[in-house]
């Protein structure tokens, strides 16, 4: 019986983490098309914003794994040179997938990693400010 009923809250939280993923890949998708969109990316659509943002995200991320792997013993600078490699990478992929210049899908990769990051940013104030007032602090 409470067997059952942890794989039940274990499938629904999996299910939760799933949903979370595929709207955060869209969102992450959106965020992409904006910056191609500012930067002035000629063949800039949501489809291969979400191409992009996919193998873009293999790509950053297999980097990165690496890199923490060379640099690790460093600890920040490890995890800077990896979040810089990934960067670069991922905006390679952008480059392929959009068509562009190097500079221009550097451009997009950080401009939409700063749009998220700003988007991040107010809804967790958001959050913070709205659990102060039902605390009534």
């Amino acid at each position: 019986m409470i067997i059952d009923w942890l794989w039940s809250a274990i499938a629904a939280i999996g299910g939760i983490v799933i949903a979370l993923l595929i709207a955060g890949f869209f969102i992450a998708s959106a965020f992409t098309l904006l910056a191609a969109k500012i930067v002035k990316v000629e063949n800039a659509t949501f489809g291969r914003a979400m191409l992009a943002t996919f193998l873009g995200s293999l790509a950053g991320g297999a980097t990165s794994f690496v890199l923490g792997l060379l640099f690790g013993p460093l600890f920040v600078a490890g995890a800077v040179l990896s979040t810089i490699g990934a960067y670069l990478v991922d905006s390679l992929v952008v480059k392929a997938i959009f068509g562009t210049s190097y500079g221009k899908g550097l451009l997009v990769t950080l401009l939409a990693g700063v749009l998220a990051a700003a988007v991040g940013f107010v809804v967790a104030l958001i959050i913070l400010g709205t659990s102060f007032l039902a605390c009534g602090l």
